[in-house]
């Protein structure tokens, strides 16, 4: 059903089902274990799989269940040592969330913490008694953290990479479109190159974006670093096409840039491949009388931006090329 719709909705139904299914199974398993409330199992599987969007599912995963054991055992510590009365108590909760809270700044995986410890001390007073309150407490988020992750490695398990596929060949034709055009250095292109250049940077944001959003389990820290790197160089292939927009753009130019026009257009025709996903070889090394340090440009500010935007774009690309390579994503 959700290939039949458009991506925007699509995506919109992976979510809702992932969080249905979720709920459900953290409220079964929580109810089958006889936990006293499976509330907090259902809400750690929605908040772990409301992380997908963003990334980071098992390490917000390992965080949550890290930070509830500490804030159950702080918590536990204090309801048992803590005096008799009502005065006592209130002292002990804020010195424990406020301990927790300020050590916990900077600390992700303490983030939870202090909502546990006052859970257990603020509740010791019950039937149930602070250990065993504690105990349900880590149990209910191990539960619901759980049932989370493995709902997002079940259900469309490979959407985020084919998502980050996607855009990825989106971004290199957009980059290619736009070099195309700069290279034109037609006065009156001014407003679409503006468009363009916001364009390219808004799509480089959700590209960063659907970087963070693949799932690597543990060992494919390589995989996950490669594509935060291929973003990077990404924003690095703009910047050399700013670059080389300086150069173009300089009145009456075009002429003198001729030969850095035709090297430029093999760049293009790069990316434009790397759109359809299809292989291609890394860059020749630029004709030694076009790049930074050949020369002397005479002073030419023109040529002089073409030259270094014409190196830095080879280095660049190439690196570009190499990645897509790596990450199979031609």
């Amino acid at each position: 059903m959700a290939r039949a719709l458009s991506s925007r909705r699509a995506a919109e139904v992976r979510a809702a089902l992932q969080i249905a299914v979720g709920a459900v199974v953290a409220f079964y398993l929580a109810t089958a274990l006889r936990l006293p409330h499976p509330y907090w199992s259902v809400i750690s599987a929605i908040v772990v799989i409301q992380t997908s969007v963003g990334g980071g599912v098992l390490t917000v995963a390992r965080d949550r269940s890290i930070g509830t054991l500490v804030g159950a055992v702080v918590g536990g510590v204090v309801a048992f040592a803590r005096p008799e009365g009502v005065n006592w108590m209130m002292a002990g909760l804020a010195a424990s969330v406020a301990g927790l809270a300020f050590f916990g700044t900077g600390r992700p995986w303490l983030k939870v913490a202090p909502v546990t410890a006052a859970i257990v001390i603020a509740g010791a007073a019950g039937p149930e008694g602070p250990a065993q309150l504690a105990l349900d407490r880590v149990m209910e988020i191990l539960v619901g953290s759980g049932v989370g992750v493995v709902a997002i490695l079940l259900l469309f398990p490979h959407h985020a990479r084919q998502t980050f596929k996607l855009q990825a060949r989106e971004a290199a034709g957009k980059a290619a479109a736009l070099l195309e055009l700069v290279m034109r250095g037609e006065e009156a292109d001014q407003g679409e190159l503006a468009r363009r250049h916001a364009d390219l940077k808004k799509r480089l944001d959700g590209l960063g974006q659907a970087a963070t959003s693949v799932i690597d389990l543990p060992g494919a820290q390589k995989e996950t670093a490669d594509r935060a790197a291929l973003v990077r160089t990404f924003w690095r292939v703009r910047s050399d096409i700013v670059i080389l927009g300086r150069g173009f753009q300089v009145s009456g130019a075009l002429e003198r840039l001729e030969p850095w026009a035709l090297a430029v257009s093999t760049a293009v025709d790069r990316m434009e491949a790397l759109s359809r996903g299809v292989p291609v070889e890394p860059l020749d090394d630029p004709d030694a009388t076009l790049k930074l340090g050949g020369a002397e440009p005479d002073g030419d500010l023109a040529r002089g931006a073409a030259a270094i935007g014409l190196t830095h774009m080879h280095r660049d690309l190439n690196d570009l090329i190499g990645r897509f390579r790596d990450l199979h994503l031609i």
